[in-house]
């Protein structure tokens, strides 16, 4: 997005209104779908660490 920055036709673009507020929606978009990506994640890794802790307490017995 800062790489757009350098050119002048993009600066010109974002004084428009609906163009500006096109990118708004864009990088909200964008961040939901990162946090709710990165919450899978976390969840998958929390599940799969209790799972090895099982079968590993399990083992011992």
């Amino acid at each position: 997005m800062l790489e757009l920055l350098q050119y002048e036709h993009f600066r010109k673009e974002l004084v428009n209104a609906q163009c500006a507020k096109f990118i708004d929606e864009q990088q909200i978009l964008h961040w939901q779908h990162y946090s709710r990506k990165r919450m899978r994640l976390q969840q998958a890794l929390a599940e799969q660490q209790q799972q090895q802790q099982q079968q590993n307490s399990t083992s011992v017995k």
